[in-house]
């Protein structure tokens, strides 16, 4: 028997998944044209959302943003995973001892969702921010991910989201690809040479749960000059150490491996 949905709540996920997804407010038009939903029943479900906070529209515009309803239950939601509070108190350390930016993300859906920030001293500009999604395949901690993955997987994921450049330095090989994550799986180190934004090198290494399953991944970030100044092997050594102290955390152990 198949499944029945509420067709108006269903339709009002796909509003706000749509409002989630750009960078900036949109109008009832072009909301609708994105969900193929006519603009009466998009106002109409605005309406709602706005009424309870899910959605505010812009003073002095027809156009709508994410309320701070939103906000809020993204906030309990980060608060209370648990591998977010184990991993605060060892991203802070390695943000400090290394003085670059450190993220913490998990996986969903073929793609990476940074969970949680810490910020160098240095003033870069880099696209990350919490709650933000990237790719897996020019990402460190995309690739330190899908180097847990079987290969069956890795090829689904590829298919599904593809392999685009995003920098000359973009893997766009199925192959090669394949071939960086052997590697990746014997050092426990990725390393994304400007794959994702040129300019800026990242490190990545995976996280495990006591099941042995990889549940996210950390990464150093900065501007490629620095990062080879300070030493990619070293940064690659701390932020590994850094992995395996809060996989421990969560239960893993290195002896079972």
């Amino acid at each position: 028997m198949a499944e029945k949905y509420v067709q108006t709540l269903e339709r009002s996920l796909d509003i706000l998944e749509v409002l989630a997804h750009t960078e900036e407010p949109l109008g009832v038009t072009e909301i609708g044209n994105r969900i193929s939903l006519h603009k009466s029943t998009v106002h109409r479900i605005l309406q709602t959302l706005c009424y309870r906070g899910y959605v505010e529209k812009e003073k002095n515009s027809e156009r709508y943003k994410l309320g701070i309803k939103i906000v809020e239950l993204g906030i309990r939601f980060f608060n209370d995973l648990e591998i977010r509070i184990v991993a605060g108190p060892i991203l802070e350390d390695l943000a400090k001892s290394l003085d670059e930016v450190v993220h913490l993300v998990l996986h969903d859906d073929g793609e990476v969702v940074y969970i949680d920030k810490r910020e160098s001293s240095h003033v870069v500009s880099m696209r990350s921010k919490v709650g933000r999604r990237a790719p897996m395949h020019c990402t460190a901690v995309g690739k330190a991910l899908l180097s847990t993955m079987p290969e069956e997987e890795v090829m689904r994921i590829l298919e599904t989201k593809g392999m685009p450049g995003y920098t000359p330095n973009t893997l766009i090989e199925p192959a090669k690809l394949l071939e960086n994550l052997d590697e990746i799986r014997n050092t426990q180190i990725s390393v994304e040479f400007e794959e994702n934004e040129i300019g800026i090198i990242c490190l990545g290494t995976p996280v495990y749960d006591f099941s042995g399953r990889a549940i996210g991944a950390i990464s150093v970030s900065g501007p490629a000059a620095r990062i080879r100044e300070k030493g990619v092997e070293h940064i690659g050594q701390e932020l590994k150490r850094s992995g395996e102290i809060i996989s421990a955390k969560l239960g893993y152990s290195y002896f079972k491996r």
